[in-house]
């Protein structure tokens, strides 16, 4: 079974195109890692049968987690932005009816200066994810799931309000939070960065194997993350691709900066500049994400999407601080 991966913003500018990528760079999952296991099917609010389309057809998850990088995404036409990036609308449009996509994108733009579970989308950030539901227009049904945070649920509403859908329900999961790629608690990564940088320049860093100048960092935060390409695939693969079957054609799965951002470098094969951690200091775009895309015959490939102008921000003032 085949992958195929394929390699932001209030304020912005454009950056040069990425580089080729290899085709002939191979990672195999690891498969005794049982940490992204999903929970049991009676527990899992996603695998719940109400979350079944029973019109769909089921898509088997591969058989191995083995993947090759590219450059252009199989025979869609699709075309990436000069940062790396294809258009959610484009894709939507792109994929044939006979396969299943999954967004996994981060919220649209929040209140400022709050990253708690109440934290709301501004006026700005509601009409972002409804202009993204116009671009996703149809008459199917989506299925939407997403963090238990106030703002990941209004991204949901709104962009089924924007497709012309009305109410939805959106499931509540945890298995998309923002801790996936760390092997301790998230406010363990807090207590240690919180007066060192602030949580994006270190998960930057870690996500493009930058090493750490801070020294006491330096001696504890690699054990705090999981290997990014082998937890990447293990993503895709488990967390998205062996759930499908129980989702509708399309899905949209709503979280958070901190799991998105490795997904997109990841996905890009470090192409994509998100390197908040220097000039310009980019970081991922509210409404950016990844497509997973999975065809008839079970091929899957995955995308790095944005469904905002560009796929990048420059947060400014929240440089130094979580920004999620």
């Amino acid at each position: 079974m085949a992958f195929v991966f394929v390699g932001c913003g209030d304020d912005s500018s454009s950056t040069s195109a990425p580089p080729p990528v290899p085709a002939s760079s191979a990672i195999q999952q690891d498969p005794t890692s049982s940490s992204g296991a999903l929970p049991d099917a009676g527990t899992n609010p996603v695998s719940s049968p109400d979350a079944v389309d029973p019109t769909s057809s089921a898509i088997a998850p591969p058989a191995n987690g083995t993947f090759t990088f590219a450059t252009t995404p199989g025979t869609l036409a699709l075309t990436a932005d000069e940062d790396g990036f294809y258009d959610m609308g484009d894709v939507y449009k792109a994929v044939p009816q006979t396969s299943k996509i999954a967004f996994v994108i981060r919220h649209s733009k929040r209140e400022k200066k709050n990253t708690g579970t109440e934290s709301k989308l501004t006026p700005i950030g509601i009409q972002m994810a409804q202009t993204l539901g116009t671009k996703l227009a149809s008459e199917e049904a989506f299925y939407y799931s997403s963090t238990d945070f106030l703002r990941t649920r209004e991204t949901c509403k709104n962009i089924a309000i924007g497709r012309g859908e009305g109410e939805v329900e959106v499931v509540t999961w945890d298995g998309i939070d923002g801790g996936y790629f760390l092997t301790v608690p998230s406010d363990t990564l807090d207590a240690l960065v919180s007066t060192r940088g602030g949580n994006p320049r270190y998960i930057a860093q870690y996500a493009y194997g930058v090493p750490y100048t801070n020294e006491t960092v330096a001696a504890i935060i690699p054990s705090y993350f999981y290997d990014l390409f082998e937890r990447g695939n293990q993503f895709v693969n488990e967390v998205i691709v062996a759930n499908m079957p129980n989702w509708k054609r399309v899905s949209v799965l709503v979280s958070h900066d901190m799991l998105v951002m490795p997904l997109i470098v990841f996905v890009s094969n470090r192409t994509i500049n998100l390197r908040i951690y220097e000039a310009p200091n980019h970081w991922v775009n509210y409404l950016s994400g990844i497509a997973v895309i999975v065809d008839e015959a079970g091929a899957v490939t995955v995308l790095p999407v944005r469904g905002d102008e560009v796929g990048w921000m420059i947060p400014r003032d929240e440089v130094d601080e979580t920004v999620q």
